[in-house]
């Protein structure tokens, strides 16, 4: 080789060096060249994480692959979740994750200069068919406070689903669905003249005799049976047999026994007193005065907060019991038909076309959605990113990312759809329903 060649070579290589290195330097410290307009522009990257993980990545419909992969042809090139895709322009992308056998999620989502644009908490539901596991005419559901059990009536007997172990209990005996209740433990059922023992059905206490008398509204707490008869509120002791009365004297439409209290609703000419009395001491302590109504009702008994739902007006109070003697803290919630409370203070709920969520630390109350069909009951998926709601025939999901819009999921569609309930881990639907001349209970794996 020539002196002359050996000296272009070295040019050469020398303005490849000089030209090449400022791009190196310039895709390493995170730009990239913008062909719209002739720049180099700061880039970012998408993270992206589903549950399950696994799945496919499309961006602007084009699959994400893994270049080196790829080129080896030894392993599948296809990039999946979790994931971070980089070096991204700035800009808006259509984001599509697919995984065989699951609902497929689609967004754009935007690309900011030096950022990260974070998709993790993507819930994945499975394209399944329901399976029918109580085959049987039911006329309600009623879901016990902690969500784990279902009391299922049909027109000859009382079945208590549990929703973590598929099993199940019965009780024979004609129950109407207004007539029953759960007590606030979620240990006993009550029915009109009968408490169940909610981890065996066949030990029970039956009530008949008292409800002869004229007693009504029978509750269980702080392991005592509690009744109302005329304007008395009593105790029962169902060893000894014997009543004792501890509230006399008062107008009684409503009653609620939370710890050492007695809530007392009393409808007057002009308004609803809401009467508070110390049980161990049989001492009044106040009263909080509420517009008149002929139907008010304690609703989530479990809670810490008082959930007095006046159902003529579909408007929910929330009363702290600890403030109420004092000060009464009361917040008001109109235009409401369903609730679901995530927590001591999220409160998910809705009415015939909306879905809310309130958070009371801070006063903010955020429109999930508004549909056309009418709502029947809604849940809260525990990935804290979903909402399973169900009309009359549909069973759907949405999301809470709102960034261009929340996602929605049709997962099965009925004839007919009662009552719903979701297993704790989030997994599997339980749901009374009837497609053709099936009706019964129904189970739906969603991951």
């Amino acid at each position: 080789m020539s002196l002359k060649i050996r000296w272009l070579i070295s040019i050469i290589f020398i303005l490849c060096f000089i030209l090449v290195t400022p791009l190196i330097i310039l895709y390493a410290a995170g730009y990239k060249l913008n062909p719209a307009n002739i720049s180099f522009q700061k880039t970012g990257m998408f993270i992206l994480d589903t549950a399950p993980r696994g799945a496919k990545i499309f961006i602007n419909n084009k699959p994400q692959q893994n270049l080196f992969k790829k080129i080896s042809a030894r392993q599948p090139s296809a990039i999946t979740t979790p994931a971070k895709i980089k070096n991204l322009l700035p800009g808006k992308y259509d984001i599509k994750l697919e995984l065989a056998g699951y609902w497929p999620w689609q967004k754009k989502l935007s690309i900011f200069p030096g950022a990260a644009t974070y998709a993790e908490d993507i819930f994945l539901f499975k394209q399944n068919l329901p399976i029918l596991i109580y085959g049987t005419s039911t006329t309600g559901a009623l879901l016990s406070p902690n969500r784990t059990r279902l009391a299922i009536l049909s027109a000859s007997q009382l079945i208590l689903f549990d929703l973590n172990n598929e099993q199940k209990q019965s009780a024979a005996g004609q129950i109407n669905l207004p007539k029953l209740s759960w007590s606030a433990d979620s240990q006993k059922i009550i029915s009109a003249d009968t408490i169940f023992n909610a981890n065996n059905l066949s030990d029970k206490i039956n009530l008949d005799s008292l409800a002869r008398l004229g007693a009504t509204k029978f509750f269980w707490a702080n392991n005592k049976i509690y009744y109302q008869l005329q304007n008395t509120i009593n105790t029962y002791n169902p060893t000894t047999k014997l009543s004792q009365t501890i509230i006399n004297g008062q107008k009684i439409d409503n009653y609620l026994v939370k710890d050492d209290y007695l809530y007392l609703i009393s409808n007057l000419k002009q308004f609803t007193a809401l009467n508070i009395f110390k049980i161990s001491s049989n001492e009044f302590l106040g009263n909080i005065n509420l517009p008149l109504s002929l139907n008010y009702n304690f609703i989530n008994i479990d809670q810490k907060i008082i959930n007095l739902y006046d159902q003529n007006q579909q408007l929910l109070y929330l009363i702290d019991p600890q403030a109420a003697l004092l000060s009464p803290t009361i917040k008001t919630i109109a235009n409401i038909k369903y609730t679901y409370w995530i927590n001591d203070t999220k409160l998910l709920y809705a009415n015939d076309w909306e879905i809310w969520l309130n958070d009371l630390t801070n006063s903010q109350k955020i429109l999930i959605t508004r549909i056309s069909a009418s709502i029947k009951g809604l849940a809260w998926h525990p990935s804290n990113n979903y909402i399973i709601y169900w009309t009359d025939k549909t069973i759907n999901t949405i999301e809470l990312d709102e960034r261009e819009k929340r996602n929605t999921t049709e997962l099965v569609k009925f004839d007919q759809i009662s009552s719903l309930a979701l297993n704790s881990p989030g997994n599997l639907l339980y749901f009374l329903a009837k497609i053709g001349s099936q009706a019964g209970l129904y189970k739906l794996a969603i991951q």
